[in-house]
């Protein structure tokens, strides 16, 4: 298999304050991978400086062979790496379609890229629900179909890593039984990261699993 992103001694915090150090991983083409983790151990503060949106001390990271280490994050976004962010982050004011029409600046920019509108038919029959609710305002929205459209617009990037930061936080039983679902279709399409503290949703749904307490990554067994 090919590893589409390899991450070597990377170490990443706030100033002084270092979060995780000699973190080192390859993720393979396709594969799904789950990063298991509490409150604090430096999960989001990783994924931010993987996609490029928060400075690494030092380290590298590669994607599909190439070193975006001091690259920009719409550069690697540019690039095929692609975060779901923590909090969703969806603006509030516009509505689904606006939102999701933020991503054509990606446009040009990822060879073989389909058009536009052929993308977001796509994301529209992933999730009908959007469709629906195509004029109506994301701040409107459920938690649920928040986090929908915020997958969405990540998938109309046409990511080779798609990273997911703690997907299921407030959201309820049923609807994280029905996103559990749709990344299990999503699995092989391209590679996964999965952020998460609910270690059932990981199980289900990763090739293997990798643990983060206070900063250190180890790796965990074949699940």
């Amino acid at each position: 298999m090919t590893a589409v992103l390899r991450v070597k001694g990377l170490e990443g915090g706030y100033g002084r304050l270092t979060v995780f150090r000699d973190v080192g991983f390859q993720l393979q083409a396709a594969e799904t991978i789950g990063l298991l983790g509490a409150n604090g151990a430096g999960k989001t503060t990783l994924m931010k400086t993987l996609a490029g949106a928060q400075p690494a001390a030092r380290g590298t990271v590669e994607l599909a062979g190439r070193d975006v280490s001091r690259l920009s994050a719409y550069q690697r976004a540019r690039g095929g790496l692609a975060l779901v962010p923590e909090g969703r982050h969806v603006l509030a004011t516009l509505s689904v379609q606006d939102n999701l029409e933020l991503t054509r600046a990606i446009d040009g920019h990822r060879v073989g890229l389909a058009p536009f509108e052929e993308r977001v038919a796509e994301v529209y029959a992933l999730f009908p629900r959007l469709k629906e609710r195509a004029h109506q305002q994301g701040g409107s929205l459920s938690g649920g179909e928040q986090q929908m459209l915020a997958i969405a617009r990540a998938l109309l990037l046409k990511p080779d890593v798609l990273m997911l930061d703690e997907p299921t936080q407030g959201l309820a039983p049923i609807i994280i039984r029905s996103l559990s679902e749709t990344l299990k279709g999503l699995r092989g399409r391209f590679a996964m990261i999965v952020v998460e503290q609910n270690k059932a949703f990981l199980e289900g749904l990763a090739d293997r699993v990798l643990y983060m307490r206070a900063g250190n990554l180890t790796e965990g067994a074949q699940v």
